[in-house]
């Protein structure tokens, strides 16, 4: 229904955007949409929509807080885990430059010969 509704919306916008007729067309395309939305049947669909969200916005937005907080509790685990990646190759580069033969120890790296 959503869809057929959102089609017809966007053929009137449409026909109004690319006629030539002019206002006439818009007051037109204007009441019909009017008379749509004033339908029994289509304030009924909007009401029954209405109640749904409220029904169900409080467990959605409980599901998203969850949602969020599990994936900020896995940020701050990864980010963890590359600080302490960083902080081993730090320490890593601080021991090789202090070590005057680090050079000659890398394989395929032939320092001074």
């Amino acid at each position: 229904m959503k869809g057929k509704i959102l089609f017809v919306a966007g053929a009137a916008v449409g026909y109004v955007l690319g006629a030539r007729a002019g206002r006439g067309a818009y007051v037109k395309i204007k009441s019909q949409a009017e008379s749509l939305w004033e339908n029994p049947s289509v304030q009924k669909t909007v009401h029954q929509a209405e109640d749904f969200v409220k029904e169900n916005a409080p467990v959605v937005g409980k599901k998203l807080q969850g949602a969020a907080g599990d994936a900020a509790s896995k940020a701050k685990s990864v980010a963890s885990k590359a600080s302490d990646k960083a902080d081993d190759v730090k320490s890593s580069a601080g021991n090789a430059g202090s070590d005057s033969e680090g050079a000659a120890k890398l394989p395929g790296v032939n320092v001074g010969e």
